[in-house]
């Protein structure tokens, strides 16, 4: 499958050469790379005299789900694979705020952090590009500034039992979206993060 633009050989090649290239010694990690363009030929168009892939992120990572559960991996590792794929394409920029770093970690997975950073140098060196940009320096460094903030609802300073005692609420999912939307509210702004101001964010959302 050719490709155009900062691509110097096909989607095979690319692969082979980004696989060669991927510092982890993590087998997951190494089939992910081998498999992060998957999804190109699904998604191949021409275009202007351009060759382009939209969506080859989404389409790729439910096919590499599909080959890691054809080759009995754990839910663990399917799941692991699905997300260094799906998420392969990030990008950044210096505008970027403080919050969508910490979406960002938070869709990826703090654990994933590494994985796909040595998943994004492969690509890149298969690319035949830099190992590294300022962009993606200034990334690592931002990533790393976030991590101790709040990334997950065992991070929140509430918890479902405590709407159900505050709020008068019965066990059921509308604690979880309750829950989920405050996370969203805490990783836009972390300061939200005590109880009493939880509470109240609680109670707006019941109340909306």
């Amino acid at each position: 499958m050719q490709q155009r633009g900062h691509h110097v050989s096909d989607v095979w090649t690319h692969s082979l050469d980004a696989l060669r290239h991927c510092p982890s010694s993590d087998p997951i990690v190494r089939l992910a790379t081998l498999l992060h363009d998957i999804g190109k030929p699904l998604t191949y168009k021409e275009e202007n005299e351009s060759i382009t892939f939209y969506n080859h992120d989404i389409v790729g990572s439910r096919i590499a789900s599909k080959i890691a559960r054809r080759l009995r991996l754990t839910n663990k590792d399917v799941q692991r694979i699905f997300t260094l794929v799906r998420y392969h394409m990030f990008h950044y920029q210096p505008n970027h705020s403080d919050a969508s770093i910490r979406r960002f970690i938070r869709r990826v997975g703090f654990e994933n952090i590494d994985d796909i950073l040595d998943l994004r140098e492969g690509d890149r060196l298969g690319s035949g590009a830099k190992k590294t940009s300022w962009r993606l320096e200034e990334m690592k460094e931002r990533i790393i500034e976030q991590l101790n903030q709040p990334m997950g609802l065992d991070d929140l300073n509430i918890n479902g039992h405590d709407l159900m005692q505050e709020l008068q609420l019965k066990p059921g999912p509308i604690l979880g979206q309750i829950l989920d939307k405050l996370l969203e509210k805490v990783l836009e702004n972390p300061d939200l993060n005590e109880k009493e101001k939880l509470i109240a964010e609680a109670k707006n959302i019941l109340n909306s």
